[in-house]
């Protein structure tokens, strides 16, 4: 260090890098102060020409100043939203280059925008008429919930309070110094203001250096950035999931209940007409409306079970898995060592899986009985399907046990197949969780 300044490289490279932070952290303090200084005027000029008591006018000075205030913060606020990332991730770039160790940041992903079967958009969060509006409030949620993104923030703040002005001290001390070279009086003073800017220059940008460690950093405890690439992909698979659980929901209705009721209506609509010209005809249509509704009733019925069984609600994860091996074309042997009842959310997930497999062995496996077991220790639960069938289960793209695996990743769960060739097959389902 001590050659580099000696030989002079030193100081470009200083005068440079201070350049270099001026434009990184000069914009939000330009903004305050574009905003803010002609806002001030502009308020206080709400008061001129009165002469109003000392008490009155203090207190509209007072209100001058917080406008001024508010239209500020409003002006930065905009300022981070649109600009503040890119600027805080160009500084990381090359503070992280001087420094020679690269600047991590933590961001979690945006959420995903999707159109529902019902036409809204829906953000992770929220549903909103227009794509526009979900992906603007998505990226406002987004800034709102992110610690890295708050984290910007502050070092837009204090880089702006500290970093701007000592690293703008050099260049303007230098520029101030040239200004008052011309007048022979002054020179001597422009000389030593230059002398002084260059003698500052390899030092005032290293003041970013302690503030970048702290700020620009990612938030202590925060996911590492393939935990984050995880996370976004499992609630990227959530969000498809939800809406064909959606889409199949609305074609259920559409195909069946909806169908039914309308003919039911028709025929109503035919007995009032027929009740006194024809009774017998009458009755006829009434009896053959009422089975309709019957199986409007029983269709209506199925679809709420396959949304959610009322058994799983009020007797629990085992005694819903005994209501499926009873309709089961396959004899289902069902064994329980749990003690109690997972939340809510796993033991959905847990049931809905253990019923994708039943489906797949009565489909695929030509087993002659099928044996599911669930256990509880270490605080993970266990569900594991054994059949006696064909064997080759393997989990493909598109397939139900890759389905089946990412709707269980959401919970840190995970499926473990041991199928080969010629059986027996045995899928073991395990979910972190305690139970109640």
């Amino acid at each position: 260090m001590a050659s580099r300044l000696r030989s002079g490289g030193a100081i470009p490279v200083g005068l440079y890098r201070s350049a270099v932070l001026v434009a990184l952290t000069g914009p939000v303090a330009l903004v305050a102060a574009g905003v803010g200084v002609p806002g001030l005027l502009f308020a206080l000029s709400w008061s001129d020409g009165s002469s109003p008591p000392l008490a009155v006018r203090l207190l509209a000075l007072g209100g001058e100043m917080l406008m001024a205030l508010l239209w500020t913060s409003v002006a930065v606020w905009l300022t981070w939203v649109f600009a503040g990332r890119a600027l805080s991730e160009a500084a990381r770039r090359v503070l992280g280059r001087w420094r020679g160790a690269p600047i991590e940041s933590s961001y979690l992903p945006v959420a995903p925008v999707t159109r529902m079967a019902t036409g809204y958009w829906w953000n992770g969060h929220e549903y909103h008429g227009s794509e526009r509006e979900a992906r603007r409030r998505a990226l406002l949620d987004g800034l709102r919930r992110d610690p890295q993104a708050r984290r910007d923030a502050a070092w837009l703040l204090a880089a702006g309070i500290t970093v701007l002005p000592v690293a703008a001290l050099p260049l303007a001390s230098i520029a101030f110094g040239v200004w008052l070279w011309p007048p022979p009086g002054l020179r001597p003073v422009g000389a030593g203001l230059v002398v002084a800017g260059l003698a500052g220059a390899p030092f005032a940008w290293r003041v970013a250096g302690p503030l970048a460690t702290r700020l620009l950093t990612p938030p202590r405890g925060s996911q590492p950035p393939q935990r984050v690439e995880e996370l976004e992909a499992i609630r990227a698979d959530l969000t498809r999931t939800q809406l064909s659980e959606l889409e199949r929901i609305e074609r259920g209705l559409h195909d069946g209940p909806q169908a039914r009721l309308v003919a039911l209506g028709m025929s109503m609509g035919a007995a009032e007409r027929l009740i006194e010209r024809d009774p017998a005809a009458a009755r006829k249509v009434l009896a053959d409306a009422r089975a309709a509704s019957a199986a409007a009733l029983d269709e209506l019925r199925s679809l709420v079970r396959g949304i959610n069984p009322p058994v799983l609600t009020e007797r629990g994860l085992v005694d819903a898995v005994r209501a499926l091996a009873l309709d089961a074309p396959i004899p289902v042997t069902v064994r329980s060592g749990l003690s109690g009842r997972p939340e809510r959310p796993v033991e959905a997930a847990v049931y809905f899986a253990v019923a994708e497999l039943l489906a797949n062995t009565a489909k695929h496996a030509d087993a002659a009985w099928v044996t599911v077991e669930f256990d509880h220790g270490g605080r993970v639960l266990t569900a594991t399907v054994t059949d006696d069938g064909s064997g080759g289960a393997v989990s493909s793209p598109g397939s139900g046990l890759s389905g089946i695996e990412r709707r269980l990743a959401a919970f840190d769960g995970s499926v473990r197949i041991d199928s080969p060739a010629g059986g027996p097959t045995r899928i073991e389902v395990t979910v972190p969780c305690a139970l109640s």
